[in-house]
């Protein structure tokens, strides 16, 4: 008789929505998770393949686990997510220590899979598509935020992007059942959720637009704050901008990709606006809503990006003021059209121009935060400061992270703190 699995080792890499495919990863297989590889029955990895970079760390977390492999050969290893998806049984004949290599859709057939590798100890592969929303994720006691995944995959045609591949064309999950979703993690403690898609104002269903699902989940009971990301540009739409202003619990920040301040290389890009659309749309966005924060996708080092496209992303990001930017150099990818491109921008180019924008950026994030300071802030605890056990931290509407003194029992609550002191990441306030 095989005994069944009782401890659950999970790596997460990448993105909100390989955090949220951890989670329920964690509730289909129903083990107790544990800090410890070697303590586990099944380990697995949740890969993220959106960049070349995060392929390696993937990989070499893969690669460690061959060690744990010969010490306990009745460990289960295996490996899911974007990458797993992309590469397939590439990664079983690159590791035989591996047991199962699993899609991006297949997390509710997980259970089934590890009891067969149990008894039978056979390599598995799965990227049968099953229900994909199938299973919910686990929400842990006491946690004062959660996500709530509305839709999976893409149906943009980003020359660069390799979502498509990996995630499936886009599917728009029921509105019922996004909602009953988000209810169940609101009854299990959750204050704030963040609704998630690869571009996730795009969703749509019977009849329904983003704007409706928003105002929706804002009179579930119990639910203080709401959240969204992805964003993208062209689904952000009139009605949108009105519904975010008019509904109290949406939060004011949202993230809005614009990738490059250059037209010529948007359009190599195929993300169907200009940076005159683009601005134009922030202005609609800031004049609905005076104290939105604003965050931003920039990728440099393009095939064919010249030192005048570099500038003109420069000069975007000094008119725009974004709150903060996630900024990368160019990764190929292979499978996408821009993997074909040629005048590949040489790495020290591409390096150089990074760090001067994120030296721009710097500027600009500290001197907002500075301009917060002895203004009032509505800031939703989330617990502990990392900082320091005297201090409760948590987020204000705009996203921007608040350590202050104040007691546990805040935690959930949405507390009035004056900012007294700002830093490049943080603000640091007193209880009002």
């Amino acid at each position: 008789m095989v005994e069944e699995a009782k401890f659950l080792y999970i790596e997460t890499y990448g993105c909100q929505m390989n955090d949220y495919d951890s989670s329920r990863i964690r509730a289909a297989l129903n083990l107790e998770v544990v800090d410890d590889p070697r303590d586990a029955d099944v380990v697995i990895i949740n890969t993220c393949s959106i960049r070349d970079k995060a392929d390696h760390k993937a990989f070499s977390s893969v690669g460690r686990l061959k060690r744990l492999k010969r010490n306990n050969p009745l460990v289960i290893l295996g490996v899911g997510g974007c990458a797993a998806q992309l590469y397939g049984e590439k990664l079983l004949e690159r590791n035989p220590h591996l047991d199962l290599v699993f899609g991006t859709r297949n997390i509710p057939m997980l259970p089934k899979l590890i009891s067969e590798l149990r008894r039978e100890r056979r390599v598995e592969t799965s990227f049968d598509v099953e229900d994909i929303f199938e299973v919910e994720p686990y929400h842990e006691q006491g946690r004062v935020t959660g996500y709530v995944s509305v839709q999976q995959g893409c149906n943009k045609k980003c020359t660069y992007c390799i979502v498509p591949s990996v995630r499936g064309e886009e599917v728009n999950r029921p509105t019922d059942k996004i909602i009953r979703e988000a209810s169940n993690l609101v009854n299990k403690g959750a204050r704030e959720l963040t609704l998630i898609g690869q571009t996730v104002n795009s969703w749509k269903y019977n009849g329904e637009r983003f704007s409706d699902l928003l105002r929706r989940a804002a009179e579930i009971e119990g639910l203080l704050r709401l959240r969204f990301t992805t964003s993208y540009p062209r689904d952000l739409t009139k009605k949108l901008i009105e519904t975010i202003r008019n509904t109290k619990e949406v939060c004011h920040h949202i993230h809005l990709p614009v990738q490059s301040g250059s037209d010529r290389i948007l359009s190599a890009m195929a993300r169907t606006y200009t940076t005159v659309w683009y601005l134009e749309a922030v202005d609609r966005l800031r004049d609905a809503v005076p104290d939105m924060a604003l965050s931003t996708d920039i990728i440099v080092g393009f095939p064919g990006e010249t030192a005048e496209d570099f500038d003109d992303t420069m000069k975007l990001i000094e008119q725009v003021q974004f709150d903060g930017i996630f900024s990368f150099k160019y990764s190929a990818r292979h499978g996408t059209p821009a993997a074909e491109l040629r005048n590949a921008v040489p790495d020290e180019a591409a390096s150089t121009r990074l760090r001067e924008l994120q030296e721009l950026q710097r500027e600009i994030t500290l001197k907002k935060n500075q301009a917060r300071v002895g203004v009032v802030e509505e800031v939703l605890v989330e617990g502990e400061s990392k900082n320091s056990p005297e201090l409760v931290s948590g987020r204000t509407s705009q996203n921007r992270i608040v350590n202050f003194n104040g007691k546990l029992e805040l935690k959930g609550e949405i507390a009035k703190v004056k900012i007294v002191k700002a830093f490049q990441n943080s603000l640091r306030g007193q209880l009002n």
